[in-house]
């Protein structure tokens, strides 16, 4: 005889995973009220907290608001600061009660199964659903194992095996593919790889389910491989062109007879997989695309009835961004069933989009990171403010928040707020906030480590919403030139990163100053270990930016001896971050690539699956898409990574432009995308594991820069 599985032995495993030493102190209990709205409750004695709430998502958030705010501990996607061992928790000096204010709190951009998630294993999974869980997330998108339902409709559409498993592209761009922007790379995908990406599927959503978590599905809205009306004859396939030098798949008029029969194929092997769910992502003219002769409205209201066909409760998520979606789209849809992720408020103020969005419900976006750069920064003043005032505004429709980074785990500190401003009826005060913050994560009142986040709050994290579209993408910060295309006029590495900083570097620097002066008690945590990398990997970056143009003046003024010194001393600046980016898992080439290989079935399958994970860190696709200015979308700060692939290319550039100073010919030309693919098909191996120490690597920046602090 077994027991029944208590309903809360999923949540008490989140803090069994994150929490070991201290989740033997909480009881968990779900309590529905009787108004059956949302809600967490803290009381409990020393030692036995009690949370109650509604929903397990809830739950878990209700334990975190105690450790943030009774404790003074943290759990974070970047560490944990969890006190000594033997620690017995206070209890809390009045029962703390608070509603939920949004029925979604949604998590996932779809890139980020490009560039954080297309190799995880189960247990990298589990601790992202855990941090999730325990931040009170309770919808999460789940994009891997949908290759093999577009592999079964399209089976059942007449296809060869071949001929699909031709058109489906390997994971780290299979996301493009499911908006429709892109097939066909890196071909063909293997039986093997779809069907243990599917049980992966399974699992994940299980553990979703599992946590009262609901998993967001993608939808069918009509991409079909581009031969389509060669197999149906006199099928309307209207040609989408290319996204960014990738030919997009055809899109089927939704009012094609053949549409519905697609659709029902799509809904019915996915529901056969995966089950069933209440959010259906899709985006049909997702940054670009083309409707043709197809009438919009006509098309959108055919798309949605599928969906309502199959699942007659489903909401369509769509995505606030750039044109999209259009009133001409929204104008025949049921906005009843219409959720919209909002994600342009930490670049353009919109303030009206009650009325854009015509009557459909919508999330509150924070999309502060694109790409997986590791780039410190987020409009902290647009979710601390903006979001609380107009979500109270006589009727918003407002419903929830979206996490919409395009890659997961950096800026930690930008997550903690956003997730607990879906808490906040009124607006938070940045700068107190900021002080409580730096208390929980290091563990104790530090002046130092106080006044390095305060200088971190007015600078990194000091931008917000302006319109300005002049200077890229803007809702994210400025990534590094240490990273781009060698050019002595660069000034960012990504075609579309922020082409200039929203704070004065000099004024950022101080911060290592003083995270390098807290207490010798409090740098063992790891919270400080990540937090003092990052910094100091960031002052770096910015140390570039001050550099590179005194190499230009040198090489323009043909000063040999100032270029030669000026470029050693770029140099010998990457070598140090390499150095220091080598002390942090959370900084290492080697951690991204060792998931890739037990996903492998042959040799000739791990060199494919090798060649995806790099190329979209580098070159991102072939030459013509590379070329277009996909190019380094996704650089970041890693170790390995700097020391073999940046590096080598400054030092090629240096070198071309010191002959050219000796001879006076004219530097020779570098095929910048050769020497990435080059790299890209690689077989070296990087450690997964830090080395060295961060402390003493931090300092070395600190000394080489003039910000080492008086001993």
């Amino acid at each position: 005889m077994t027991c029944a599985e208590s309903p809360t032995s999923a949540a008490e495993g989140v803090l069994q995973r994150l929490m070991s030493q201290l989740a033997r102190q909480f009881d968990l209990a779900l309590v529905a009220r009787p108004d059956n709205k949302d809600y967490f409750r803290i009381a409990g004695t020393r030692g036995h907290i009690r949370v109650e709430a509604a929903t397990q998502p809830t739950l878990l958030y209700g334990v975190n608001w105690y450790l943030k705010y009774v404790a003074h501990l943290q759990v974070s996607t970047n560490g944990v600061q969890l006190g000594s061992p033997g620690l017995i928790l206070a209890a809390p000096k009045t029962a703390i009660e608070k509603p939920a204010l949004y029925r979604w709190r949604y998590a996932l951009n779809e890139n980020v199964d490009g560039y954080s998630a297309p190799y995880w294993d189960a247990k990298r999974w589990q601790r992202e659903i855990d941090i999730l869980a325990f931040s009170g997330t309770n919808a999460v998108l789940i994009e891997r194992g949908m290759d093999l339902v577009l592999y079964q409709t399209f089976r059942d559409a007449g296809y060869s095996d071949e001929a699909i498993r031709n058109w489906i592209v390997q994971p780290a761009h299979q996301n493009w593919q499911l908006m429709g922007n892109m097939c066909c790379f890196e071909a063909p995908i293997s039986m093997e790889l779809l069907e243990k990406r599917s049980r992966s599927a399974q699992q994940l959503i299980a553990t979703l389910r599992r946590l009262g978590i609901t998993p967001v599905l993608p939808g069918y809205y009509g991409i079909v491989p581009a031969d389509f009306a060669c197999l149906h004859s006199g099928a309307h396939v209207i040609t989408q062109g290319d996204w960014n030098g990738f030919t997009r798949p055809g899109w089927l008029d939704p009012r094609d007879p053949n549409f519905d029969k697609l659709a029902e194929s799509f809904y019915r092997h996915q529901h056969a997989l995966y089950g069933d769910s209440a959010i259906y992502d899709m985006e049909i003219f997702q940054e670009g695309g083309a409707s043709g002769d197809v009438p919009v409205p006509e098309a959108a209201k055919q798309v949605q009835l599928a969906l309502r066909r199959a699942h007659p409760d489903a909401l369509w998520m769509l995505l606030g961004w750039q044109q999209n979606p259009t009133q001409e789209l929204l104008s025949s849809l049921d906005t009843s069933h219409v959720l919209i992720a909002e994600i342009e408020q930490g670049r353009i103020p919109r303030e009206d989009r009650d009325r854009e969005f015509r009557g459909a419900v919508w999330l509150y976006g924070g999309l502060w990171e694109f790409g997986g750069r590791t780039t410190m920064g987020a409009p902290l003043y647009d979710y601390a403010v903006r979001l609380p005032e107009m979500a109270k505004r006589a009727g918003s429709r407002i419903v929830g928040t979206a996490i919409f980074t395009e890659g997961l785990d950096t800026n930690p500190v930008a997550f903690d707020l956003y997730t607990e401003m879906a808490w906040h009826t009124d607006s938070v005060n940045l700068s107190e906030w900021t002080d409580e913050y730096a208390v929980r994560r290091y563990g104790a009142d530090d002046s130092h480590a106080r006044r390095a986040w305060q200088i971190l709050l007015k600078t990194a994290y000091g931008y917000r919403a302006d319109g300005n579209m002049q200077h890229g993408e803007r809702d994210a910060s400025q990534d590094s030139v240490f990273n781009s295309q060698p050019s002595l006029t660069a000034t960012r590495a990504a075609t579309w990163s922020p082409d200039v900083l929203r704070y004065n570097p000099d004024e950022f620097a101080p911060a290592l100053t003083e995270l390098l002066q807290v207490a010798p008690a409090l740098r063992s945590g790891e919270t400080y270990r990540y937090d003092l990398v990052d910094v100091a990997r960031q002052t770096m970056a910015n140390e570039g930016r001050r550099l590179l143009p005194l190499i230009k003046q040198a090489y323009d003024s043909k000063d040999k001896a100032a270029f030669a010194r000026l470029s050693q001393e770029w140099l010998l600046d990457m070598e140090l971050q390499d150095k220091l980016l080598q002390t942090s898992p959370f900084f290492l080439l080697g951690r991204w690539l060792s998931f890739v290989p037990p996903w492998a079935s042959s040799p000739a399958e791990l060199d494919r699956l090798n060649y995806d994970a790099r190329s979209i860190l580098t070159t991102w696709g072939d030459r013509k898409a590379s070329e277009y200015g996909l190019h380094e979308y996704g650089n970041r700060d890693w170790a390995g990574l700097t020391s073999d692939y940046y590096m080598p290319r400054w030092r090629m550039y240096f070198g071309s432009l010191a002959d050219s100073l000796a001879t006076g010919e004219a530097p020779k030309s570098i095929d910048w995308y050769d020497f990435g693919d080059h790299w890209n098909h690689s077989q070296k191996s990087y450690t997964a594991v830090p080395q060295g120490d961060p402390y003493a690597a931090a300092l070395a920046i600190a000394h080489a820069l003039h910000l080492a602090p008086n001993q």
